[in-house]
C-alpha cells in the first residue's frame, strides 16, 4: 500500500545534555519527584486535557506510569525507575532524585564524562562495601522473633505516602495488618524449596480505616441465595472441592471462533445443557460440596447443584484462581466434555460468613498448610483507597525482601547523610592515592566527590517541604530538622542533647567519621528497605553515568 505522506527522516540530537530545553525538562522532573518525597511530600494530580479519570498520588510508580514524556532521555530515566520499583516496590523517588542530581552536579562542576563516571562508580562501590559491612552505622538487623521491626518498616512506607490520608492510629493499625498478612504468606512445616503464599486484597469504599482486617484463607463474594442455614446443613468439614477454568454457561458462542457442522434435528444448546447436567450428576455422586468456576455457570446447573446441597461459586475471575487452587489443592478442570478425574478434586477445611464493613463475604478456610490470606482494606473514598491498596501491596513485598537480606536502613534521611559523611572522611585520607588509581586529576576527583556527596544530601534535603532548616550532627552524621518540637533525629535513633554540635546540610563542615550508636535502648522509628535502597543506589549511579556518556539521541518522528 502506498504511503499517503512521505516518510520523514529521523531527528538526531547531538550532545543532548548541552541542550537547554532537555536540561530544563530534567530539572522539572527532578522537582516533581523531590516535592513528592517523604511523609510531607506534596500530592500530584494527573489528568488529561479532555477530562476523564483524575489520579491523586505521591508514589513514583503511579506518577511515572501516568505521566507521558515526549523527551527520549526522560523516558529512559522514567523506565529505569519503574523497572526498579517493579522488582523492589520501594525507593523509586530516592533513585530518581539521586540520579538526576548526579547528572546535574556533574554539569554544574563541569566534570569530564570519563572522570565523573570513574569516580561515581568508585564511590558507589565504597557505599556497597560500607553498607554490607559489620561496622555500618546506618544498618539495623530485622528481628523475626518480634513483629516490632516488621511493623516499623511497614509503618515507614505508609507514612511516606501522604495520599493514603491516615492518622497515627490508623497508620499503626494498617502496619500491623501488613505484618500479619506477611506472616500468613510464609508456609510452615515445609521442606525443600519454599514458595511464598498469596495475599489477596479487597477494597471497600466508604468505611472507616479501622474496619480493615486480615483473614486466613480466601474471601469471595457470597453466592446468590446462599444462607447461613445452608452452610449448617452441610455439617462439619472438610469439604470436597472442584474448580473449572472454562465457561459452563451452556452458550454456543463460548466454544470459540470455529465452524460448527450441525445435523438436521439436533439442538446443540440442549445437548450442551445435557452435558452440563451430566457433569453435575458426577460431582454430586463424588460428594463434592463446593463447586467453583472461573466464569459463568448455567442457571439450571446451579439449581441442580444447590438442590443437592452443593455450594456454587461462579465468576471467580482469573485473579482469584491461583489463591483458590493454593488453598484447596484442586486442579482446574479445563473441559466439560470429559469426566472429572479423581486427582482434580481438592479439599477446604470449611467456610463461613464474614461481615466486612458494608459487604458480606464467604471465607474459605484451607485444609492444608496453604499460606493464603485476604486483606480487607477500608477507606473513606476511592482515591485514598486505591493509594492505600497499592501501598499495602508494596509494603508486604518489601517485608518479603527482608527474608533474603534481614536488614533495614535508617530512614528519615539519616542513611543519606551518614553515607555522605563516610565518603568525605574516606577521601581525606585516601583521596590522592584513589585519584591516581582511577587515572583522574586530584582536583577532578575532589569535585566529583563533592558532586556525589551533595547529591546524597540533596535527597535528605528533599524530605523537608515546609521551609524548615535541615541539619547534620557532627558526631553521628544523622539528619535533623531545626524545630523545638523535634527531640530526635530523622530516623528517631539519636536523641538531642545540648552538646551535640550541628550544622546546616550542604554547607562546609570539617570531615569526620560518623560514630555508630551502640549499647542503646533507643530504636529507630523510621526504617527503609535495605534491598530496595541498595539497588536504587547502584542503578541510579549506573543510569547517571549512562546519561552523562550519551552523545546522540536518534528519534523517529513518523
Amino acid at each position: 500500500m502506498a504511503r499517503i505522506c512521505k516518510k520523514k527522516p529521523a531527528v538526531c540530537t547531538d550532545e543532548p545534555l548541552s541542550n537547554s530545553n532537555v536540561c530544563q525538562k530534567m530539572a522539572l522532573l527532578r522537582s516533581i519527584l523531590s516535592t513528592a518525597y517523604g511523609p510531607t511530600g506534596r500530592l500530584k494530580q494527573i489528568h488529561n486535557n479532555v477530562g476523564g479519570h483524575v489520579l491523586t498520588t505521591s508514589t513514583s510508580t503511579a506518577l511515572l506510569k501516568q505521566v507521558d514524556m515526549s523527551e527520549p532521555l526522560l523516558k529512559m530515566i522514567s523506565t529505569a525507575v519503574q523497572h526498579h520499583t517493579a522488582r523492589y516496590s520501594d525507593s523509586g523517588l530516592f533513585m530518581g532524585i539521586f540520579m538526576l542530581r548526579l547528572i546535574e552536579n556533574a554539569q554544574k562542576y563541569n566534570l569530564r564524562t570519563v572522570a565523573a563516571a570513574k569516580v561515581y562508580k568508585h564511590f558507589v562501590e565504597e557505599c556497597n562495601t560500607y553498607l554490607k559491612g559489620d561496622s555500618c552505622g546506618c544498618k539495623v538487623p530485622v528481628d523475626f522473633t518480634s513483629c516490632d521491626s516488621l511493623i516499623a518498616l511497614a509503618c515507614s512506607m505508609i507514612t511516606s505516602k501522604p495520599a493514603c490520608m491516615l492518622n497515627s492510629k490508623e497508620t499503626q493499625h494498617i502496619s500491623s495488618l501488613i505484618a500479619q498478612a506477611f506472616l500468613y504468606s510464609i508456609p510452615c512445616n515445609s521442606s525443600g524449596v519454599t514458595c511464598f503464599g498469596k495475599t489477596v486484597t479487597i477494597g471497600i469504599e466508604g468505611q472507616s480505616v479501622s474496619d480493615s482486617s486480615v483473614f486466613p484463607g480466601l474471601l469471595v463474594d457470597v453466592p446468590e441465595m446462599l444462607q447461613i442455614v445452608d452452610l449448617k446443613r452441610l455439617g462439619s468439614g472438610p469439604y470436597k472441592v472442584v474448580v473449572f477454568n472454562v465457561s459452563l454457561s451452556g452458550d454456543i458462542s463460548e466454544i470459540g471462533d470455529v465452524a460448527l457442522e450441525i445435523h438436521r434435528g439436533v439442538d446443540p444448546e440442549h445437548d450442551l445443557l445435557q452435558q452440563l447436567l451430566k457433569l453435575g450428576e458426577q460431582v454430586v455422586k463424588d460428594k463434592v460440596r463446593l463447586f467453583a468456576c472461573q466464569k459463568v455457570v448455567h442457571p439450571i446447573l446451579q439449581h441442580y447443584l444447590r438442590k443437592h446441597e452443593v455450594v456454587v461459586i461462579e465468576r471467580l475471575g482469573l485473579a482469584l484462581m491461583e489463591p483458590f487452587v493454593q488453598i484447596s489443592g484442586a486442579q482446574p478442570v479445563a473441559s466439560l466434555y470429559s469426566s472429572v478425574p479423581a486427582e482434580a478434586y481438592g479439599i477446604v477445611k470449611g467456610f463461613c460468613f464474614q461481615s466486612c464493613g458494608s459487604r458480606e463475604l464467604l471465607q474459605l478456610l484451607p485444609s492444608k498448610d496453604a499460606a493464603v490470606s485476604t486483606m480487607v482494606l477500608c477507606h473513606r473514598n476511592e482515591t485514598m483507597l486505591e493509594e492505600l491498596k497499592l501501598t499495602c501491596q508494596r509494603a508486604e513485598h518489601v517485608l518479603r525482601l527482608t527474608l533474603r537480606e534481614p536488614y533495614a536502613l535508617l530512614g528519615g534521611g539519616c542513611t543519606e547523610t551518614i553515607l555522605a559523611t563516610h565518603i568525605k572522611h574516606m577521601n581525606q585520607s585516601k583521596g590522592a592515592t584513589t585519584s591516581a588509581a582511577l587515572c583522574v586529576s586530584q582536583s577532578e576527583f575532589l569535585m566529583a566527590a563533592e558532586a556525589f556527596c551533595n547529591s546524597l544530601q540533596s535527597v535528605a534535603l528533599s524530605l523537608e517541604h515546609d521551609g524548615q532548616v535541615c541539619l547534620i550532627d557532627l558526631t553521628y552524621g544523622h539528619r535533623w530538622v531545626q524545630d523545638i518540637f523535634f527531640k530526635t533525629c530523622g530516623c528517631g535513633l539519636v536523641e538531642d542533647r545540648s552538646n551535640l554540635e550541628k550544622t546546616p546540610l550542604n554547607t562546609a563542615y570539617h570531615t569526620f567519621s560518623p560514630v555508630s550508636l551502640e549499647n542503646t535502648d533507643s530504636h529507630p522509628r523510621i526504617l527503609d528497605s535495605f534491598s530496595a535502597k541498595l539497588n536504587a543506589l547502584n542503578v541510579a549511579v549506573e543510569m547517571a553515568n549512562f546519561v552523562l556518556d550519551l552523545k546522540y539521541v536518534i528519534k523517529d518522528i513518523n
